[in-house]
């Protein structure tokens, strides 16, 4: 298959820099730099075949059919060097197995299961989380039609100011696969590095195996993390960059090496381009990167450190330029956002009073568990009550996003509202016993990456909490906070032999909890998998838009009707009628567009049909065509022919 080309192309990466570097050099923190230079590979492939407008099969095909013939010419150059860094890499694993203890091989063969049953997961069910068939995946069919990234007039605007590096790696799969059963593989395939990038923190702190295998059980049973690792959202992914961004901050800062500042600057420049809250989980870390370099310049006056952090800048802008100067061209701004937009996200008034209200609120997204109600009912209404009490509006439309109503009560097992309520004790007690230890112990200093870790969530959460409104699915966004809080609850477990002896009663009850997630959650439950056909799945989120789309999308197929004219509303589901892109040509265009991207309107040659969610009348007229009305007795999708 094509699409065995991609994911050669990352272990050529991995092997041709395991023989570049030195001897010597972790191997795990090759693994990493691999996965960052794969990513800005893709970057790169997709902005110079977009520029060609060659941005189809083929052209990705060539793209990474060279790569792979470029570094296989290099490794057997340097044949003698790969076949010992491959017997190495096998000595190593086994090494390192004989010595794991049964109670540790039991767990990581329970954690192993469980990554196996949630890559089955993704694979079986089709993506079907609301966003994606909105602006995820559906700006992937226009780019797949227009053979390039470039903006394009649309109804949603979604599809073009929001960063597009997860969609990028989905489009060169699907593009190469010829479908989209591996959508959902993108999320899995970065959060196992998640857990590498977390277990190399752990190691900067200072911690050994037992406490990595700790980290790497408390990443992969976070509920947020476990459904989102199936799906084709993107805050798995960007959790990746914004860790890879932190450890190599403090190796840059450690060492004054050029490629930690280079994977410094990828890493912040990727998670800016997977998401707009980057921004915000990044800001402390650079500010990290910047004490640091200025304190150790002051030291040594080594000019390196302003050089290298010259290029950490570049590499950033070097992975986002294509992108903001889209975003310019359109909209005047690099981000994109329009100032009615970026008011329905941002609090409209901020005091201490607001801030403690959405600190609370955010954290009450955690505050309930699966199958267990009552956890729920009592802490929505103590924060309720709180409220209250303090005479602040727990639902004030200036701090609550679209006039939400504040509750703990959101569905536990969607992969946007999930609870991760022991993460959230866990997290929470070990950053309250080492701001203790800090601050009373006598004895022995606090490691001291351990304290900028604290530092950073600390400044992370307040930001978020100062800047955004409170959303009932920011549990989502909460991924990050929570997998840097991994290497705190491991210095913890180290610190306090009490709190270790409660983890590892519980450890149980992490995993069965987990699997349960796995199993039984509302969008891919593995209860519901033979009971209904794939295409029904893309609607688990909407069932009721099911019979009327599949009637749609089913006369566009036997038509083979390619021009497919489109007038949607801002939040309605475009992927499902187009799907069939990566297969066969299809080209979805958006006619009578009333806002700014209208200026990018082609007039197309002849469209075969039109179809609308906004518009149920007998006919339409367009481009001097009348397209005549097929469903006027639907109620939520309506194709013109």
């Amino acid at each position: 298959m094509p699409v065995l080309l991609l994911f050669a192309g990352f272990i050529l990466i991995f092997f041709s820099l395991g023989i570049y570097y030195k001897p010597g050099n972790s191997r795990k923190e090759i693994l990493l730099i691999s996965i960052i230079l794969f990513s800005v590979l893709i970057v790169f492939i997709t902005e110079l075949l977009s520029s060609l407008h060659r941005l189809n099969f083929l052209g990705i095909l060539i793209s990474w059919g060279l790569f792979g013939v470029i570094n296989a010419v290099y490794l057997y150059l340097n044949k003698s060097r790969f076949f010992s860094f491959i017997n190495n890499i096998k000595l190593d694993t086994g090494k390192k197995l004989k010595t794991l203890t049964k109670l540790q091989l039991t767990l990581m063969a329970g954690i192993a299961l469980m990554l196996i049953l949630i890559f089955i997961q993704g694979i079986i069910y089709p993506p079907n989380n609301w966003d994606s068939m909105t602006y995820h995946l559906a700006r992937i069919t226009s780019w797949v039609s227009h053979q390039s990234v470039d903006h394009y007039a649309t109804d949603i605007t979604r599809q073009l100011y929001q960063p597009p590096f997860a969609e990028y790696v989905i489009m060169h799969i699907n593009l190469l696969s010829g479908g989209d059963y591996l959508s959902n593989a993108v999320q899995f395939f970065y959060f196992l590095f998640v857990v590498l990038a977390i277990v190399l923190i752990i190691e900067k702190l200072g911690l050994g195996r037992e406490y990595k295998i700790a980290g790497i059980l408390l990443a992969c049973t976070v509920p947020e993390v476990i459904l989102q690792a199936s799906s084709t959202q993107n805050d798995v992914v960007i959790s990746l960059f914004v860790i890879s961004a932190l450890y190599f901050a403090i190796e840059a800062a450690k060492t004054c090496k050029f490629k930690h500042f280079i994977f410094f600057g990828f890493s912040i420049g990727l998670s800016v381009f997977t998401k707009g809250t980057g921004y915000l989980y990044l800001t402390p870390i650079i500010l990290f990167a910047i004490i640091t370099v200025v304190i150790n310049f002051s030291k040594t006056f080594k000019y390196n450190y302003l050089w290298f952090s010259l290029v950490a800048v570049l590499c950033f802008l070097s992975v986002n330029a294509g992108h903001y100067s889209r975003n310019y061209k359109l909209w005047g701004n690099i981000l994109g956002l329009d100032k009615q937009e970026s008011k329905e996200y941002s609090n409209q008034k901020m005091n201490a009073g607001f801030f403690l209200s959405n600190c609370i609120k955010n954290a009450g997204l955690h505050l309930c568990l699966m199958y267990v109600g009552d956890v729920a009912q009592v802490s929505d209404s103590a924060i309720y009550k709180f409220h209250r009490i303090v005479g602040i509006d727990i639902n004030d439309p200036a701090v609550n996003y679209r006039n939400n109503k504040f509750s703990t009560k959101s569905p536990v097992t969607n992969e946007d509202t999930a609870p991760n309520m022991l993460h959230f004790i866990f997290s929470f007690a070990a950053f309250m016993m080492l701001v203790i230890q800090g601050v009373f112990s006598k004895g022995k200093k606090m490691n001291q990456y351990v304290i900028w870790l604290m530092v950073i969530i600390m400044l992370q959460v307040s930001l978020f909490c100062l800047y955004l409104k409170w959303q009932p699915w920011h549990s989502r966004l909460h991924i990050p906070f929570f997998l840097l809080s991994i290497p705190l609850i491991c210095s913890a477990l180290n610190n306090f032999r009490l709190f270790k002896k409660l983890f590892n009663g519980i450890v149980p009850l992490f995993l069965v909890y987990a699997l349960l997630v796995v199993l039984h959650n509302s969008l891919r439950p593995y209860t519901n998998i033979i009971n209904q056909p794939r295409y029904q799945q893309y609607f688990v989120n909407k069932p009721g838009s099911y019979k009327e789309y599949n009637a749609v999308y089913q006369s566009i197929k036997d038509s083979n009707y390619s021009n497919i004219g489109i007038n949607l509303g801002i939040d309605d589901w475009q992927y499902p009628l187009f799907k069939d892109c990566f297969s066969r040509p299809i080209n979805p265009i958006y006619v009578n567009v009333a806002n700014v991207s209208n200026k990018l309107y082609v007039t197309p040659e002849k469209l075969d049909c039109i179809v609308s969610t906004i518009i149920n009348k007998p006919y339409m007229d367009f481009n001097g065509r009348r397209f005549y009305n097929q469903s006027v007795k639907n109620k939520i999708i309506f194709l013109y022919k």
